[in-house]
């Protein structure tokens, strides 16, 4: 199985999710043509929104990818910024947030056969973003945050608002690259033992789609 993993910034990469992963072929977004070949995409996070296609054109054909590969029945899944694309691709809207940013660790409500799954109906996350969207028609809430929608399901498509990918090291390049508080540096350090774990868990959720 050949997973392509579509990268929107140098620094929001897959992370802890490679130690559970293989056969993963990585690109940056500026480089999807389109027409790539895969048995399972993975699309991350990034700075900027799907509502600026229009300055960062390669989401659209992210956006064509995700459509691609959903008709096809090939798993997918997006994380952050690659939940909104998922979003926004199968019916949704991607908008800026009403109740502003998530930032840092957060418990968020599990539902359905995610929530079955994880053995739980809490799942300890890192967030970092300011966007949300609405869901496709067809879609199944798995998960939310008291302000906004943070995971759902189509058939092998899986999407996740929030980050579990994570680890200490991850977040103090991204508060270089993005600014931020260094305070939530020590913050996900607390927590990497279990993000680490709840990675694990929704990778092997996720490959059995």
């Amino acid at each position: 199985m050949t997973i392509l993993a579509i990268y929107n910034h140098p620094v929001e990469t897959l992370g802890v999710f490679k130690k559970f992963l293989s056969n993963v072929k990585e690109v940056m977004g500026e480089e999807v043509k389109g027409n790539e070949k895969f048995d399972s995409l993975i699309i991350m996070g990034g700075p900027m929104g799907v509502y600026e296609s229009d300055r960062y054109p390669f989401l659209n054909l992210e956006m064509e990818l995700i459509r691609k590969a959903y008709r096809e029945n090939r798993r997918v899944l997006g994380v952050c910024l690659g939940s909104q694309l998922i979003a926004e691709a199968l019916g949704g809207k991607v908008i800026k947030g009403g109740f502003g940013q998530e930032i840092g660790i957060q418990k968020i409500k599990l539902l359905g056969d995610l929530k079955e799954f994880m053995k739980s109906d809490e799942l300890t996350v890192f967030q970092w973003h300011g966007d949300t969207f609405s869901l496709p028609s067809n879609a199944e809430l798995l998960g939310y945050s008291r302000n906004y929608f943070q995971a759902f399901r189509i058939g092998r498509v899986l999407a996740l608002q929030f980050h579990i990918e994570v680890n200490s090291e991850m977040v103090k390049e991204w508060i270089k690259t993005y600014g931020g508080d260094d305070r939530i540096i020590d913050e996900v350090r607390k927590h990497e033992k279990e993000l680490e774990s709840n990675a694990e868990k929704i990778i092997k959720y996720w490959l059995q789609f």
